[in-house]
């Protein structure tokens, strides 16, 4: 008799045991199921911002991942600044290249059309460089100032952001 009796407490047990799973299934699962989609929107704001071509960082991006395109060719070029307050017409002398994306999704596609406006990329670097006075060019925020207006301008030529950078190399000033 003592062993029925314990093979009904284990089975009474386990049946309890059982129903206290499912209840436990039943309330935690569709507040999983809603961290889940939290998370999941989350992560997709994440990573619309982090692919937004605003956000994009030259530093940020594998070197591997880039491509170096020099518009000026091998010799640096030279372009007219505005009039300084000294009254006098100054030019600065450099090398114009562009940082591109190898990995954006319209790499393939633009890429090629490079070669066929760089005329149309020289004028956006000459129109900008002529906005500028050389105290602006010789300062560090200026520079920045200046490859950021020639990039967003570029970029809206190509109506696209893989272009990352304006590199200006071998600057002199006159």
């Amino acid at each position: 008799m003592k062993k029925n009796l314990m093979t009904v407490l284990i089975m009474a047990l386990v049946f309890v045991n059982v129903v206290l799973s499912a209840v436990i299934m039943i309330t935690l699962v569709p507040a999983a199921k809603k961290t889940n989609e939290l998370v999941a929107t989350v992560c997709s704001a994440v990573e619309l911002e982090l692919k937004s071509g605003k956000t994009y960082n030259v530093s940020t991006i594998p070197i591997e991942q880039t491509e170096l395109v020099n518009l000026t060719g091998e010799d640096p070029m030279t372009f007219t600044l505005r009039d300084g307050d000294d009254g006098k017409s100054h030019y600065v002398v450099a090398t114009v290249s562009v940082t591109l994306n190898k990995e954006d999704s319209d790499y393939a596609e633009k890429q090629p059309l490079i070669a066929d406006r760089v005329d149309l990329l020289k004028e956006i670097v000459s129109n900008t460089f002529l906005r500028y006075s050389l105290s602006d060019i010789k300062s560090d925020a200026g520079q920045k100032e200046i490859r950021d207006e020639m990039l967003g301008q570029m970029q809206e030529l190509f109506d696209s952001e893989f272009m990352v950078a304006v590199n200006l190399s071998a600057v002199n000033y006159q």
